[in-house]
């Protein structure tokens, strides 16, 4: 989890194992609004990015939706835009 300010972000990855776009290994973002509005999930594959987020808390889960091992090193990378 991470406190974001209000502004553009885009998320990536090092080593996407499966590819951006799989619902197979990839990352799962959800905000909670600062201000109370209601929250959503702002980053999820084919769908990493820019966006324009409302300051407040982005809680990232990264998903493993496969059988069998996986031996990757995966480190989600945010990056605010503006």
């Amino acid at each position: 989890m991470v406190h974001v300010d209000a502004g553009t972000y885009t998320m990536d990855a090092t080593d996407w194992p499966l590819g951006n776009q799989s619902w197979l290994m990839g990352i799962q973002a959800h905000i909670s609004n600062d201000d109370g509005s209601e929250g959503a999930n702002v980053f999820e594959p084919r769908n990493y990015g820019p966006k324009t987020l409302k300051a407040g808390t982005l809680q990232c889960n990264i998903f493993v939706n496969t059988t069998g091992e996986v031996d990757k090193t995966f480190t989600p990378r945010l990056y605010k835009i503006d």
